[in-house]
């Protein structure tokens, strides 16, 4: 009985710590910055973001977490932030953890685009790679979608 107790605590945990890796983005530095405004109305950005990972596969979403992350809790050059990441985490986790999750945050990115080849990150242990995206956020469209689902207040955070 022991052991089955034992063997359910470790798989939740495996289970846990898998979950928190998809949420945030792999801690290997690297910035995101504006390369243009696509569309002042509608407030759309191009960004160049570098995603990290052991393929282009887990690049690429890291680079688009990281990208949907930066304009919702760190702003980017001359925007600000939609969120203060520890507000909006302790009063609304669960919805940001379904919406990130569920990849709904893929809704806000209308192109995705490889900006150059996959890397190895030289001076690391595992075999990471990393490789540098362009990416289109709409912005507004997003900022929206958190005012609809009461995360973001009209005005202020």
């Amino acid at each position: 009985m022991k052991r089955l107790i034992l063997i359910a605590m470790l798989t939740i945990s495996v289970c846990l710590l898998g979950h928190a890796q998809r949420v945030k983005p792999v801690e290997y530095g690297g910035t995101v910055s504006v390369l243009k405004v696509v569309d002042q109305k509608a407030l759309i950005l191009e960004l160049r973001v570098v995603g990290y990972g052991k393929n282009e596969a887990l690049a690429q979403e890291d680079a688009e977490v990281r990208a949907i992350r930066a304009v919702m809790y760190a702003g980017v050059e001359g925007f600000r932030p939609l969120l203060v990441e520890s507000q909006a985490e302790s009063q609304h986790g669960d919805f940001l953890l379904n919406f990130f999750d569920n990849k709904q945050y893929k809704d806000y990115l209308p192109m995705v685009e490889p900006a150059g080849g996959l890397t190895k990150v030289k001076g690391m242990k595992r075999k990471v790679r990393k490789q540098p995206y362009d990416i289109r956020v709409n912005v507004g469209a997003l900022e929206r979608f958190l005012i609809q689902n009461k995360v973001k207040k009209r005005m202020g955070f």
